[in-house]
This record gives structure tokens, C-alpha cells and sequence, in this order.
């Protein structure tokens, strides 16, 4: 019983850090989403990956190559050094936008415990994101009302 407990409550902890990430990450979603709406993406669902977590990292390396992704890691850590001693957690993000009928096909064979997300319609009060980060993915929703222009 403790260990289920225990298991519980590191992925309780893990969806909190991924939450905290999108929460600090809207302006990346947002633009991502924005992006995707001008290419005239059909129905888009925006990926916010942790490209210094294991799994972010690996996504974001296959989608942008190693060298993009290192020499984004690095940039941050240069220009986040007065952040660190500040005692933020700051992290490397990339976000970008795919169609939802898409991300259906392609992300239960890299998730499948996500599977069933595709099974639900899409918000329509806000973003679908899902959060590639502490060693996993969620999907949250980003209401458009933390847009913070409020378009």
C-alpha cells in the first residue's frame, strides 16, 4: 500500500511540475497556437515540450535536431543565470502546434495511456496542449482567457 502511495504522489508531483511549466510557457503556447491557426492547421493541439527532460529532450532532438536543441539549452542557461540564482527553475521550451487528427494517430504509439484523450472533442473554451516533461506527457487545457491580451 505505502509503495502505491508513494507512486501516487510522485505523479501528482510530476502533473504539478508539467502544470507550472504550461502555466509559465502561455506566451510560447500561445504563439504556437497562432501559428498554427495562420498556417491553417485543422484543429490544433499545441506540444510544449521540457527539451532538458529526458523524454522533451528526445522528442525535441527527433523534431529539431541535436544541435538546434543544444544550442537552445545553452542560450537559456547563458541568459538565465541571474534567474538561477534568483532560485527560478527555469527550463528549455519548445512548442509548436500539429492537427488534432494528426497527434490521433502518432501520439498513443509514443503515449498510450493518452490514448483516450483523442476519444473526447477538443475544448472549446480554450488550447488542447500536451506537456512532454518529468519523464512524461499530460494534456491540459490552456483557456483562451489566459491569453494576456484577452483577444
Amino acid at each position: 500500500m505505502a509503495e502505491h502511495e508513494e507512486q501516487t504522489s510522485n505523479l501528482d508531483a510530476a502533473l504539478e511540475r508539467q502544470q507550472s511549466l504550461l502555466e509559465n510557457s502561455l506566451p510560447a503556447v500561445f504563439s504556437a497556437y497562432d501559428e498554427a491557426v495562420r498556417r491553417k492547421v485543422t484543429r490544433p493541439l499545441v506540444f510544449l515540450l521540457d527539451c532538458e527532460d529526458e523524454i522533451g529532450g528526445e522528442v525535441a532532438r527527433a523534431w529539431l535536431g541535436a544541435h538546434a536543441v543544444a544550442d537552445a539549452i545553452e542560450q537559456r542557461q547563458l541568459e538565465s543565470d541571474s534567474d538561477a540564482e534568483q532560485g527560478r527553475g527555469e527550463t528549455t521550451v519548445f512548442a509548436h502546434a500539429f492537427p488534432f487528427d494528426q497527434c490521433r494517430r502518432e501520439v498513443p504509439q509514443v503515449f498510450p495511456y493518452l490514448e483516450s484523450l483523442f476519444e473526447m472533442p477538443l475544448p472549446s473554451d480554450g488550447i488542447l496542449a500536451i506537456v512532454v516533461a518529468c519523464g512524461g506527457a499530460s494534456a491540459l487545457t490552456v483557456p483562451f482567457s489566459a491569453r494576456e491580451d484577452n483577444r
